[in-house]
């Protein structure tokens, strides 16, 4: 009887134990399954994050309104001129649309250094995007474009100052305005940027009021840069006129500027305020002038 006792407890023991390790493994293939799914679904999250971040890159890039080329700056020259290698290994020298930075290579101007060493020290070996307009190249072969810092999503006053380069130099007083046909797209922006940076004497116009390149405001025939000349798209190339050139010295073109009021009004040579007016842009006749907007002088 005793021992019958004793093998129903031994029995009723080994039970017991059977139970607790079937218990024991089944939470444990609970977790061990929790931890799987678990692992997998943080693997799924970072890879859905990692293809969004990938995504949302190109999608910055192919909204934009505008096209763009992509390029690393390679090479500076001076303010408004730099070199760039293209994503296929080309080579190219840029030069900066619708501004015109004091020279400090051939010759030297007053803020010429500060002027080239600022565009160095933000664009040197840095990804840019560049915008071309009508005109593509100068007589130099050099490119004609507008240089953005990161594409814009949209083109309106705020993505300008923020992100385009040529902007950011005559919004800091780096640059005066150069106006040249057909390259005009962004002109008045470039008008009213320099024109924050002078009333507040900004960069160059601290040192003279009336800037310090001469020449700029370049008319529909001319240059974009010392003594060099523009070619539109079509390889039709104008004359040149020296950067060296007097604000009161022309050479016989007539003179658009942009009074306190904002009014455009145009000077003809022998006109009463021509000699005393500086050019904002330049025109070869009066029709042009009219046509861009100007008004004649009374005087």
């Amino acid at each position: 009887m005793k021992n019958k006792n004793f093998a129903d407890k031994l029995l009723m023991v080994f039970l017991i134990a059977a139970l607790l390790f079937t218990l024991s493994g089944c939470s444990n293939f609970s977790s061990s399954t929790g931890s799987e799914n678990k692992s997998k679904q943080v693997a799924s999250q970072s890879s859905t994050v990692s293809n969004r971040t990938s995504t949302s890159s190109i999608q910055d890039e192919s909204q934009s309104p505008i096209r763009l080329e992509k390029a690393t700056v390679t090479h500076h020259t001076d303010g408004d001129t730099i070199g760039v290698t293209f994503e296929n290994g080309q080579n190219a020298k840029v030069r900066l649309i619708g501004v015109n930075t004091p020279e400090s290579t051939a010759k030297h101007e007053q803020y010429g250094e500060e002027a080239s060493n600022y565009t160095k020290s933000q664009l040197y070996g840095k990804t840019v995007y560049l915008e071309n307009d009508a005109g593509n190249t100068d007589t130099y072969g050099r490119l004609l474009r507008y240089v953005w810092i990161s594409p814009p999503v949209e083109i309106t006053e705020s993505e300008i100052r923020n992100k385009m380069f040529n902007a950011v130099l005559a919004l800091n007083g780096y640059a005066e305005q150069m106006t040249v046909q057909p390259n005009v797209k962004y002109a008045e922006y470039f008008r009213k940027f320099c024109a924050d940076a002078r009333k507040n004497s900004r960069g160059l116009w601290a040192l003279n009021s009336n800037g310090t390149t001469k020449g700029d405001g370049i008319s529909s025939s001319s240059n974009s840069g010392s003594t060099s000349s523009i070619s539109d798209s079509s390889g039709n190339s104008s004359s040149a006129i020296s950067n060296s050139t007097s604000s009161s010295s022309s050479n016989g073109l007539i003179k658009g500027n942009v009074n306190a009021k904002g009014e455009k009004i145009y000077h003809v040579p022998g006109g009463a305020f021509y000699d005393k007016t500086n050019a904002e842009e330049y025109f070869n006749t009066e029709a042009e002038a009219q046509a861009a907007g100007y008004r004649r002088s009374k005087r």
